[in-house]
């Protein structure tokens, strides 16, 4: 906010510079897609309902819901998962929630209750309800205001809803990179724009492990993957390295996470 007050500072702003002040927050794709989102805010002007705000890179069902019914007072659900639980506990809603058959049943749920002149306040409400009452573990419908209302409170089933389908299982894999290290610059490469780390600045992926070398290991978590990163500290010669940075160039250009952490683990910094 103090670099870029304004959309059309954001939208005019060189992608290096988003991603440095984004640097450390990880999830980089979503400083690409604010960048592009304020772009299209500064050539088309504020988005003024439903379907406008799903034309905004970034923006999803519950972000366009609830950027509609409060700030426009569009009558149109917001719906996380908060949300659903709170609406498959109204409804006593036994079927796997994160199908598309529940997601349409809940939709029509919401789209039902929602008043038509407070639309807003009403999605703000369930939010509300949810964060504070309506909990996932050990719901106190003993205090909320819903609970002649609510079908699975009269039913006993609040505290099984909503049923999910079996966790998707976290892949292990090993990842190995070389990286240049010379008078405390480091060797590394511009990644590609699609794909993890897009057009940040990382060590060079290998195939495996190099013969003869030691790697430092650091593990990073995404969301169903644990990698376990090997990083190799090698010579100029050892790839085609087509930039040297040190620490403080890179970071304010957009360091991936991992190898923040990377750098914290193993004393670079």
């Amino acid at each position: 906010m103090r670099e870029l007050p304004t959309v059309a500072d954001l939208a005019r702003a060189e992608p290096e510079l988003v991603k440095g002040l984004w640097s450390g927050l990880g999830y980089y794709r979503r400083a690409d897609l604010l960048h592009r989102a304020a772009r299209y805010v500064d050539q088309n002007g504020w988005p003024t309902g439903y379907l406008d705000w799903l034309k905004l890179p970034g923006v999803g069902p519950y972000t366009a819901g609830a950027l509609a019914s409060i700030l426009n007072g569009e009558a149109v659900p917001a719906l996380d998962g908060n949300a659903y639980r709170v609406y498959a506990r109204w409804a006593d809603w036994r079927e796997p929630i994160d199908t598309a058959a529940s997601k349409a049943f809940i939709a029509e749920f919401a789209a039902s209750l929602l008043p038509a002149d407070r639309p807003g306040d009403f999605n703000q409400a369930v939010m509300d309800l949810a964060q504070a009452v309506c909990v996932p573990r050990t719901p106190r419908c003993a205090e909320c205001p819903l609970a002649e209302f609510c079908a699975a409170r009269a039913n006993g089933s609040a505290a099984e809803l909503p049923i999910k389908r079996r966790a998707i299982r976290v892949r292990e894999e090993d990842w190995h990179f070389a990286v240049g290290y010379e008078d405390g610059r480091f060797g590394l490469i511009k990644r590609p724009e699609k794909g993890i780390w897009s057009g940040l600045y990382a060590p060079i992926l290998l195939q495996g492990a190099p013969e003869g070398w030691t790697a430092d290991v650091v593990e990073h978590r995404l969301s169903h993957r644990k990698l376990r990163l090997h990083v190799y500290r090698v010579p100029r010669d050892f790839a085609a390295f087509s930039h040297w940075l040190r620490f403080e160039e890179w970071s304010s250009r957009g360091m991936p996470q991992a190898f923040v952490h990377w750098m914290h683990k193993f004393a670079y910094i």
